[in-house]
């Protein structure tokens, strides 16, 4: 399961952690974080990783900016160079 969501979607978190989201939890990392802090309006594709104690264990994948062309896409944040997705 796929879907789209923004920070406000999120609750505007702020740090990287777990979360409680929907029907389960969703997992931040620093790298995400740094994406939101430079493109508060960015969108993350989360997917469904597994399952923990019955609950959806959501983790957040690629991104991009509503509104913008592929090509216009701005590259990810220098700071979260070399850290990983999950």
């Amino acid at each position: 399961m796929e879907m789209d969501v923004s920070r406000t979607d999120c609750g505007g978190i702020t740090g990287a952690g777990e979360y409680r989201f929907r029907d389960g939890h969703l997992i931040v990392t620093l790298y995400q974080i740094a994406i939101w802090a430079e493109y508060p309006q960015a969108i993350f594709t989360a997917v469904t990783s597994r399952f923990r104690n019955s609950m959806k264990l959501y983790v957040l994948a690629s991104w991009r900016l509503p509104n913008a062309a592929p090509s216009d896409q701005p590259p990810a944040p220098a700071n979260g160079e070399g850290m990983s997705l999950h």
